[in-house]
């Protein structure tokens, strides 16, 4: 009874794994066709006109949807479609990266709503903020330059875009009609919404991660090697395809005591390079060399910056981080400063 339990609940996550995997195609498609219509609206309306704009596009919408892999996605098909700039689409993708850290700290916030001690269940989302964020920095400079230069120029990933070449023949005849009935905004706020299903469907098909569960008392010397902990954080991140669920797991194990600052600073540093593997498939399944080149210049200049800071400077790093988060959850108000501190940005990076 349990074999054959076992075996449809397999089958039942292929099978959401390859309509996720369809979804996910078709999603790519209606944005690329419908981004074209945009650039008056990003241009004329929202005034996304260079990189600063696009950056706090990305991050404002990755708030919206709760989530950075749609937006990245999103941003790959505006550069597809000419509507945004090589340079625009790595700005908008950092923002996405950062934005999607405020899913782990509404997490927190819930668990502070079920009664765990508010800045045990907080510390994994700020933490996640600021390691993104000065991960970013570091990271922008160098990606900015690299793609001016033309240094990594036209990677391609053949298997995925052989892939990518049927899959999308397979689908032209129900884009077809989508793209002649619906306006190009309409379809790429449609194409938004499915490529955000097809990464729930995603996470619904992978196995259940359930590491509180995990007596870390017996390898607790392990966990406090910190190459140990962001090799953890770059695998369970690549495993399930969302920088949101490998690092909102921490959430339960930091409120519960099981995982401490000095095992999340060097989790979340490997997270933070894997994150990005999902939208290298998205770019991969564009056909579009340019999508693929500023998504490998930002999984090389992320892990540059990580490796360098694992390497040479963790100690004084995770003092530096520490040293914030203590300031931010010693009072209120100054959470309540970092909080409007996070929402302020993204509107003066629009308006600078």
């Amino acid at each position: 009874m349990e074999s054959q339990r076992g075996k449809r609940l397999i089958w039942k996550k292929l099978g959401l794994g390859l309509s996720g995997f369809l979804l996910f195609v078709l999603a790519l498609g209606m944005m690329k066709e419908g981004a074209g219509g945009l650039a008056p609206l990003l241009r004329d309306h929202l005034a996304v006109t260079n990189t600063a704009d696009s950056m706090g596009f990305g991050l404002l919408m990755a708030y919206l949807v709760l989530g950075g892999s749609p937006v990245a996605a999103a941003a790959v098909a505006l550069l597809s479609a000419s509507t945004l700039s090589s340079l625009q689409a790595f700005t908008m993708i950092a923002g996405s990266r950062l934005g999607a850290c405020l899913t782990v700290l509404l997490v927190g916030f819930v668990y502070t709503l079920r009664g765990h001690e508010q800045w045990a269940a907080l510390t994994a989302g700020i933490l996640s903020l600021l390691l993104t964020g000065s991960i970013q920095l570091g990271s922008l400079p160098m990606g900015l330059l690299i793609l001016s230069r033309g240094w990594l120029n036209d990677p391609s990933i053949p298997a995925l875009e052989g892939l990518a070449a049927g899959v999308n023949q397979g689908l032209e005849p129900l884009l077809g009609p989508l793209v002649a009935f619906l306006p190009d905004w309409m379809l790429f706020v449609a194409g938004v919404g499915l490529v955000t299903l097809s990464f729930r469907l995603f996470d619904h098909a992978m196995p259940q991660v359930r590491l509180e569960r995990t007596d870390l008392g017996q390898v607790s010397r392990l966990v406090y090697r910190p190459e140990v902990m962001f090799l953890m954080g770059l695998a369970i991140t690549l495993f399930t395809m969302s920088v949101s669920i490998s690092v909102g797991i921490l959430v339960p194990l930091s409120a519960r005591g099981y995982m401490r600052r000095e095992n999340i600073i060097p989790y979340i540093l490997g997270a933070n390079i894997s994150t990005f593997a999902d939208t290298l498939v998205a770019a991969a399944l564009l056909g579009d060399p340019r999508a693929i080149t500023v998504v490998v210049t930002h999984i090389v200049c992320v892990a540059i910056v990580s490796l360098l800071l694992i390497l040479l400077a963790y100690r004084p790093y995770e003092r530096a981080i520490s040293d914030a988060l203590a300031w931010i959850t010693r009072r209120r108000r100054n959470f309540t400063l970092f909080l409007s501190i996070i929402f302020v940005i993204p509107v003066a990076l629009i308006l600078l």
